[in-house]
């Protein structure tokens, strides 16, 4: 397993600027955000060429001494043919840096679990062509909020697998009801505290109400053995290097701790 730091934390600052914060507060990994006109790369500019992109990320990444080993992506746009341009640039991307699992945004419930369905089995099919797993957040305030529902979207599509942030099943609709079922499909996470409501969905740690140790216990009894980001949102409330740090130190002492 891997702890790693979103760049999510430093959405402030260049990618290089946040991969020497990333790097001073002592993680080793990183989660490359390609969050279209948000952070830290536009997957629209990398469609003609991802280069450019993939030259900046490795200069960055090289300077700082750190290792890419996950990615968190939005292409801003559903439209068949231009998503599916911007998810290809940003599986090119993937690929540059061995990365074989991408978190990516869920559908918005809005538009039905059919036409939700068609959409990702293309998609699936693009990123397969790349060898990468899209690993789709189970995201409050999406079709995917309820565990149930995230769980009948991964049987829809074989090979689709859920990225699990430990804030979004407690924020949203599920309240923190339980949410094991989707554990099995989960290859890739994110990690923060967080209350019950949308507004609360940040927390300084041990101020919210997710249950730590049961969600590490329940994906090492399905045998997961990924990355484990840091995502306390500096543009969020509660975000903040004192925050990264205390989820930073929580992720180590329960999951590098020598077996009893």
């Amino acid at each position: 397993m891997i702890i790693a730091c979103s760049t999510l934390c430093f959405t402030a600052e260049p990618f290089d600027r946040a991969c020497a914060y990333i790097a001073d507060l002592g993680f080793q990994a990183v989660d490359i955000a390609l969050m279209e006109q948000w952070a830290h790369f536009n997957p629209s500019e990398m469609v003609d060429d991802p280069s450019e992109a993939i030259d900046k990320a490795r200069e960055g990444l090289d300077r700082a001494g750190l290792t890419a080993v996950s990615m968190n992506a939005s292409a801003g746009i559903s439209d068949v043919g231009p998503e599916g341009n911007r998810l290809r640039a940003i599986c090119t991307f993937a690929n540059a840096f061995d990365i074989t699992t991408i978190c990516y945004v869920p559908p918005i419930e809005a538009v039905g679990m059919e036409r939700a369905q068609r959409r990702f089995e293309r998609l699936h099919s693009i990123s397969q062509e790349f060898g990468v797993t899209l690993a789709i957040e189970a995201h409050a305030r999406t079709m995917l909020e309820m565990p149930d529902m995230a769980v009948e979207f991964c049987r829809a599509i074989p090979g689709i697998a859920l990225t699990f942030d430990s804030s979004h099943m407690v924020a949203g609709q599920n309240q923190g009801a339980p949410y094991d079922q989707i554990f099995p499909y989960v290859q890739n996470t994110h990690w923060r505290d967080s209350g019950t409501s949308w507004d609360q969905c940040q927390q300084p740690l041990g101020e919210g109400v997710v249950d730590f140790d049961h969600c590490f216990s329940a994906l090492a009894a399905v045998g997961y053995d990924g990355v484990y980001s840091v995502e306390y949102i500096d543009s969020f409330p509660n975000g903040g290097i004192a925050q990264v740090e205390a989820m930073q130190r929580l992720l180590e002492a329960r999951l590098y701790r020598p077996a009893s």
